[in-house]
Formats: structure tokens, C-alpha cells, sequence
């Protein structure tokens, strides 16, 4: 059997963007050490030559290659596993250059702040 031939299709001209970097945490965490998931998601990228590396090395997902999306840009994920005390910590490395983002609020601060804007814009679309 043979290995077939592979077509990839990319947009003719590529600009030079820098990625959206998300890292994003568990809410379920408990503090007793309970193990659980985060994620760094890379997004918006003209470049499929992106890398992504987290504070924790314990991956349990990571894509092969980055998804080309139907607006030509690049995404990727990659999900660890994590404590809640973990601070959860990304770099995105693309075209000789690193964006990191880290999570920077405690986890109930920022479950809070989420909270409001998703209660606040339902609110709002349900009153329109």
C-alpha cells in the first residue's frame, strides 16, 4: 500500500500577524489537590510555524498542526493538567518571536468577573 500524496492548501500571500494567545483554567479545581485541565489556545495566526509551550509539562492534548481556519489564519491548542494552585503560564512562539500570558487573577476573582459579563450580556440580548 502506498503513503498517498498529501495536498495542503494555504492563502497565496500571508501578512505578517501576531496571534491572539488565551490561557484559559478549570473552575472545578478543588483545594485538595485534585487534578485538572488548562488550556493555552493560539489563535488568528498567518503563520502555521507556531509553537506553544505551558508551565506544566503533564500535556494530555496538543495538535499536530495548526487548524487552518476558512479566513486563512492559523489556530492551536494545547491542554495540561493542573492543580489550583498552579499558575498556569503560556508562551507562544511564531517568526523568531515568543508572546506569553499566564493567569493572573486568583481562580475565584476570576470566575467572578466572568460571571457578571456573561450575566450582564444575556441580560441585555434578552431584553433587545
Amino acid at each position: 500500500m502506498s503513503p498517498g500524496t498529501q495536498l495542503t492548501v494555504e492563502p497565496a500571500s500571508q501578512k505578517s500577524s501576531v496571534p491572539e494567545v488565551i490561557v484559559m483554567k478549570s473552575k472545578e479545581l478543588e483545594d485538595d489537590g485534585r487534578i485538572g485541565k488548562a488550556a493555552c489556545l493560539a489563535r488568528n495566526s498567518y503563520t502555521k510555524n507556531i509553537s506553544l509551550e505551558m508551565s506544566s509539562n503533564k500535556v494530555v492534548y496538543e495538535l499536530n498542526t495548526p487548524i487552518l481556519t476558512s479566513e486563512g489564519l492559523y489556530n492551536t491548542i494545547q491542554v495540561v493538567n493542573v492543580t489550583k494552585s498552579t499558575e498556569v503560564t503560556c508562551s507562544a512562539k511564531f517568526n523568531n518571536s515568543t508572546i506569553t500570558t499566564s493567569t493572573t487573577l486568583p481562580e475565584e476573582e476570576a470566575e467572578e468577573t466572568v460571571t457578571e459579563k456573561v450575566c450582564n450580556t444575556t441580560d441585555t440580548s434578552a431584553q433587545g
